[in-house]
């Protein structure tokens, strides 16, 4: 008797969750799709936006870092072979014109040209 009720209730459950199943796939497959005509729609501007925010948290960072450059906080140093020498001012001065190109990009001031298609 208990060996009927357990495939009985076995079955149940299978035929449940052959549903569930079912179901689950009908609700991936709808947001795969609803994710797809979303990015579609971004498509255009996603990269000049994603290039856009680049930019600037590559400026966010490299300010942090001059600052704590010129702030005595952190030291570069180049190793000559016969130890290291104190390089951070050379450190600073690339930094300052990594930001002038970084900040050519964003305000779009560089000598570069972006053809729109």
């Amino acid at each position: 008797m208990t060996t009927s009720k357990r495939q009985s209730r076995d079955q149940a459950r299978r035929a449940g969750s052959e549903a569930n199943l079912g179901q689950k796939a009908a609700e991936r497959e709808k947001k795969s799709k609803a994710q797809l005509s979303r990015m579609e729609g971004r498509r255009a501007s996603s990269a000049r936006g994603r290039f856009v925010a680049w930019c600037k948290q590559e400026q966010a960072s490299i300010q942090q870092q001059l600052e704590l450059m010129q702030s005595g906080k952190v030291l570069t140093g180049e190793n000559l072979g016969s130890g290291w020498v104190d390089a951070t001012g050379d450190s600073v001065k690339r930094a300052k014109a990594r930001l002038a190109e970084l900040e050519s990009l964003l305000t779009e001031k560089g000598s570069a040209t972006i053809s729109k298609p």
